[in-house]
């Protein structure tokens, strides 16, 4: 429309140029006659064509615009015309275009509806393992609490059969409670502690490091790894292997203590006893005196700290303080023996105070206690005793020192004949297979 209005306009402007260049020029001026008369005659018959020349300009002007007007119309008709065609293809095109559109739309939408159907299958999907997952995962939290409650059960079971000197059946029982709680730290703490009492170092080794896997800070277990190293140091010949080793042993039983000071074994034993030994083996005379005197504050109930502070003021010779540890021990000892029918440590401390003292029949009558007590795969209780008798014999006098020396040989020929008997049982083994 607004080219329409437009060409109005310019055919408009065209006319009026048209216009101004048919105006009658100006008139000459007319002389003035003499007779008044005849200027009248004159000017009237000049007036006359003026306006007949104005009436044929009007007519050519009116021609004119007409012409322009017919042209406007067949061009307004002609524009109409293919508008019309114009609108009529749009239309058209329109249509064809928006059916299309139509199609596509809802063919998106069906794929749209597609994937929203696969999305909701896929979630039903995932719901479905979640709650199976999830009732998976709780009756496994349900079968381990369980497993777990058991095998508490069972460590239970298992320290009363080591109380009894049943080492074997401790060991049986705790594997037994290790299958159902396989990440339980105290079990093979428990394990490990049992295996050392045994003398089977490596097992005890292997114990204690999946204990301090599993809880690295665990006092007992490092106390236990700090005992365990210990006697793999006394293995070794003496030199910078087996100080190392008993470096080793020191820091690991030191990171234990300074965690728990008060800390005790499966015996009921302060764990500074062991350190104590340790220092008394390295010949740190000094040191050893200090842990033994901490394990006597902790553990004043037992006669463990008092038999090593007696060797130790023994060997620094001052023999009163000797005496006295070793009537504390004697004391001590006798409660605990009579208390504990299977307390191998507790005849043991008897054994020693009372040859000590001079205490020859009590001690004699002891032994073979102690020996009976001591676990036939546990030679290295024997062993202990016996090393701890042949220090004390050699600051004895003769008499009390030659009765100390009757029971280190009848220790001896115990260990022998222990030693005789497994070696027949190997033999028998290997024979039947």
């Amino acid at each position: 429309m607004s080219r329409v209005w437009l060409l109005l306009a310019l055919l408009a402007f065209a006319a009026a140029a048209q216009a101004q260049e048919v105006t009658p020029p100006p008139a000459a001026p007319i002389a003035e006659p003499a007779n008044s008369r005849e200027l009248a005659i004159e000017l009237a018959v000049l007036r006359a064509e003026q306006a007949a020349d104005t009436a044929e300009q009007a007519l050519d002007i009116a021609g004119a615009l007409l012409n322009i007007f017919d042209a406007v119309a067949v061009l307004l008709t002609v524009f109409g015309v293919v508008l019309g065609v114009i609108g009529f293809r749009s239309v058209q095109e329109s249509r064809r275009v928006s059916a299309e559109l139509r199609v596509e739309a809802a063919q998106l939408r069906e794929q749209f509806d597609e994937e929203i159907r696969q999305r909701e299958r896929e979630l039903e999907l995932v719901r479905q393992k979640i709650v199976d997952s999830s009732e998976s995962m709780s009756t496994q939290l349900q079968r381990r609490s369980d497993n777990a409650l058991v095998a508490i059960s069972l460590l239970t079971v298992g320290e009363r059969q080591y109380r009894a000197g049943d080492y074997d059946g401790a060991i049986t029982i705790y594997r037994e409670a290790l299958q159902l709680d396989p990440d339980n730290p105290i079990i093979h703490q428990r394990l490990g502690y049992v295996y050392c009492q045994q003398g089977i170092v490596d097992s005890a080794l292997h114990h204690y490091e999946q204990a301090l896997r599993l809880t690295p800070s665990l006092a007992p277990a490092l106390a236990g790894m700090g005992f365990v190293t210990r006697r793999m140091a006394e293995r070794l010949p003496a030199g910078v292997e087996q100080d190392l080793k008993y470096n080793e042993a020191e820091q690991y039983l030191l990171r234990a203590l300074r965690q728990s000071p008060r800390l005790v074994d499966d015996d009921g034993e302060s764990w500074w006893g062991v350190l104590g030994g340790l220092y008394r083996r390295r010949g740190y005379l000094d040191k050893a005196i200090a842990a033994y005197e901490e394990a006597a504050r902790v553990t004043p109930q037992s006669s463990y700290g008092y038999g090593n502070l007696a060797l130790l003021y023994m060997k620094r010779g001052e023999r009163s303080k000797m005496e006295e540890m070793y009537r504390r021990m004697e004391s001590i000892a006798a409660s605990e023996a009579m208390a504990s029918q299977g307390n191998f440590w507790g005849y043991a401390d008897l054994i020693v105070s009372r040859l000590a003292l001079g205490m020859t029949q009590q001690a004699a009558a002891d032994l073979p206690i102690a020996i009976n007590i001591a676990p036939r795969d546990a030679d290295w209780m024997l062993e202990g005793l016996r090393d701890t008798l042949v220090d004390l014999a050699g600051y004895m006098d003769k008499p009390r020192a030659d009765n100390i020396r009757d029971a280190i040989n009848t220790i001896e020929n115990v260990l022998e004949a222990r030693q005789l008997e497994r070696e027949s049982r190997h033999n028998v083994g290997a024979t039947a297979h």
